[in-house]
């Protein structure tokens, strides 16, 4: 077997795996009632992210390694591709930052989360979510900042003239390096945090735990008479609604934790797709090696941040494990 046909076959088979388990995301997001609401809609902004890499690398990275000559409708076609990917990895960071800042504001100020996330401004943050990646890929249209896949290396690279050193070296390393130091801090903040409330619960637990020990009747006691007051007791209305409320409570602090544990391992997939890319892929010079550190890392990010989306979801895990929409 070839090293084109090689390659080719890598990114078909990440890709197509990647785009099956996004488009379930999509499908599921789109009709779970719970998600309806702005973690859900950047969830979905993201998968849809994910998507549109793993259709770049599906559709355009075989036809371009196999089949299509070398020519100038072809280049500008090609970078206006790199274009389409940038604009939806630059979608999949600003999704980073918005889920830390959506967790940030649940677990540490929950009383103004909805004030913070009511529907207007939910969809001021959609729209700038969407839009400023659009104003991330303008430059592109310029003449020589040019980013596209190169069928030899089998690697989406900038060309060599000034305009694509800065947008490569200068915007997107650098800026994506200030995004992931970003969304670390605010999950450190998170995880004080949730260690915080963890312990405060164990100790509650246990303070609970003594109480109902001493209100328990000494051995030997009038076992008629607790027998009796045992079947009659009355529950007070306010304390069955109590118990209600502390249940409820329970079960949307469980929620955040899931869904702020679920933003954290999307956000170490992308710091390991971020140092896979610029960092351990200079330790190689074989042009395969090179590709599964870039091109293969940046397509296996996507692939499971859908992955974790579905993971870290019930509703979304039953598709596959009934098969049922």
């Amino acid at each position: 077997m070839s090293e084109e046909v090689l390659a080719s076959l890598i990114f078909l088979l990440l890709g197509i795996i990647g785009m099956i388990i996004n488009i379930i995301c999509i499908v599921k997001l789109l009709k779970m009632v719970e998600m309806q609401n702005m973690f859900g809609y950047i969830c979905l902004s993201h998968s849809i992210s994910n998507l549109g890499v793993c259709t770049i690398y599906v559709f355009w990275t075989p036809l371009i390694i196999l089949v299509l000559p070398e020519t100038k409708f072809t280049y500008t076609l090609n970078i206006r591709i790199g274009q389409l990917g940038m604009f939806f990895w630059y979608i999949s960071i600003y999704c980073h930052i918005l889920v830390c800042i959506n967790r940030f504001i649940a677990i540490y100020l929950p009383l103004q989360y909805n004030k913070c996330f009511s529907n207007f401004n939910t969809k001021v943050f959609l729209l700038f979510l969407w839009c400023i990646p659009i104003i991330h890929v303008i430059p592109y249209f310029f003449p020589k900042c040019d980013y596209y896949f190169d069928s030899t290396s089998y690697i989406f690279t900038f060309s060599a003239s000034k305009c694509s050193e800065m947008l490569g070296t200068i915007i997107d390393f650098h800026l994506t390096i200030a995004y992931v130091t970003f969304t670390i801090f605010v999950d450190f903040l998170i995880c004080v945090k949730l260690f915080i409330r963890y312990k405060k619960a164990l100790r509650d637990n246990e303070i609970k735990m003594l109480k109902k020990k001493a209100t328990i009747s000494p051995a030997g006691g009038n076992k008629t008479f607790f027998r009796f007051t045992s079947m009659k007791r009355t529950v007070n209305p306010s304390q069955h609604r109590e118990g209600i409320t502390s249940n409820g409570s329970n079960s949307k602090a469980t929620m955040k934790t899931k869904f702020f544990f679920q933003a954290f391992c999307q956000n170490l997939i992308f710091l390991l797709e971020i140092l896979s890319f610029y960092v351990f892929s200079s330790y190689f010079t074989s042009k395969l090696c090179i590709m599964a550190f870039t091109s293969c890392a940046w397509e296996l990010c996507h692939l499971l941040d859908g992955l974790c989306l579905m993971m870290f979801n019930g509703e979304i895990r039953k598709t596959i494990t009934k098969c049922s929409f």
